[in-house]
């Protein structure tokens, strides 16, 4: 059904995994995670788009997707949708990548992060009290490499999302840098305290700190 490419594997608190894929469809995977057991519920975007990543925060289920680039430099607009189940509705919650006013003559679509999105990371659970990171390939940087390296040398940058009170991913703003806040021991008796791990958006190596 529909196209399989540019997917993302999802994993519910329960253990149960899903399949978000362009197409767009989100499919339950059979308990062993090797095959499809059933659809679940399928979903639209403004526009033609791909690279789907999903997360969950605060009990509400968040897909993002962008359109449709291959290989551009100029990046892609980041869709959101929600839904408080797996089942849907899902709900176009708008684009928080297209920068509102011109800033950058390299990038003619007008792209905040000048990247494709690939995948949403979490740290520190997908309460309130953790991080949202958003990972979008910076296709062709791989070119800027003295000597040029090949296309899986793109750079992958980083984002921290940010949430308003409804839980809305408020407006993406460029970021050379991010602080991840990291606990050692996973929080557990053993945790001597958090552990602060700055890195870098894209040009940089990440630097830590404690």
């Amino acid at each position: 059904r529909g196209r399989v490419g540019d997917f993302n594997i999802f994993v519910d608190d329960d253990g149960t995994a899903y399949h978000v894929r362009t197409g767009f469809d989100l499919v339950r995977l059979n308990a062993n995670y090797t095959g499809p057991d059933a659809l679940v519920s399928s979903f639209t975007t403004p526009k033609s788009s791909e690279g789907p990543a999903m997360f969950k925060r605060n009990g509400t289920y968040y897909i993002t997707a962008g359109t449709g680039c291959c290989a551009c430099i100029g990046g892609s607009t980041i869709y959101v949708l929600t839904a408080s189940s797996l089942a849907g509705p899902w709900t176009y919650r708008g684009d928080v990548g297209s920068n509102p006013t011109p800033f950058d003559p390299h990038s003619p679509n007008n792209y905040v992060t000048r990247a494709q999105g690939s995948a949403v990371l979490q740290i520190g659970g997908n309460g309130p009290s953790g991080q949202t990171i958003w990972l979008g390939n910076q296709w062709n940087s791989g070119l800027l490499e003295t000597p040029p390296g090949p296309r899986n040398h793109d750079l992958l940058y980083w984002a921290l999302l940010s949430f308003d009170a409804d839980g809305a991913i408020e407006q993406l703003t460029r970021q050379r840098d991010i602080t991840v806040v990291l606990s050692p021991c996973g929080g557990g008796p053993c945790n001597p305290g958090p552990t602060a791990a700055k890195r870098s958006t894209s040009e940089e190596a990440p630097v830590l700190a404690t």
